[in-house]
């Protein structure tokens, strides 16, 4: 067995690590791009890396974190190095219902979010939910409940 191959089933005997990764960590290795690409190939004809797979689980693991799909859609395409089209896919095979996770992102951070009534902390909470990928739709009704609350 080659050593650029037994690095990488070192790493996947760790963790699910999508292409980009081990491309990554491989070149930090001085690895030449001939091993990277046999071990690479090797260990997917395989199907030890998968980056459906992997997209699928990452999506799971960040969504119960508390993060939202905008968030998550950013993470796997600028630092997981997924394209769009397999994260697509990976979602219609998830079954993630992102308001009630935006709920209980919600709860979590804010048990009071219901009886806000201070447009600052009404601000605050938003700017929360946005930063960790939620769209305003998700989340939007449960801020502050009261009458006078139309304005959002």
């Amino acid at each position: 067995m080659s050593l650029a191959l037994n690095y990488v089933l070192n790493l996947l005997t760790r963790r699910e690590y999508s292409e980009f990764e081990i491309r990554c960590k491989m070149q930090e290795k001085n690895f030449s791009e001939q091993e990277i690409d046999d071990a690479i190939a090797h260990c997917q004809q395989k199907n030890w890396q998968n980056d459906q797979r992997f997209t699928e689980n990452y999506l799971y693991y960040r969504a119960q974190r508390g993060y939202g799909l905008r968030r998550i859609q950013q993470e796997l395409i600028h630092n997981k190095g997924i394209r769009n089209e397999d994260i697509q896919t990976a979602l219609l095979n998830t079954e993630l219902d992102w308001e009630a996770l935006a709920l209980a992102a919600l709860k979590k951070k804010f048990p009071d979010y219901a009886t806000l009534k201070d447009p600052k902390q009404k601000q605050k909470v938003w700017r929360y939910m946005l930063s960790h990928g939620f769209n305003s739709e998700e989340f939007a009704e449960y801020v502050g409940r009261g009458e006078e609350d139309n304005y959002f």
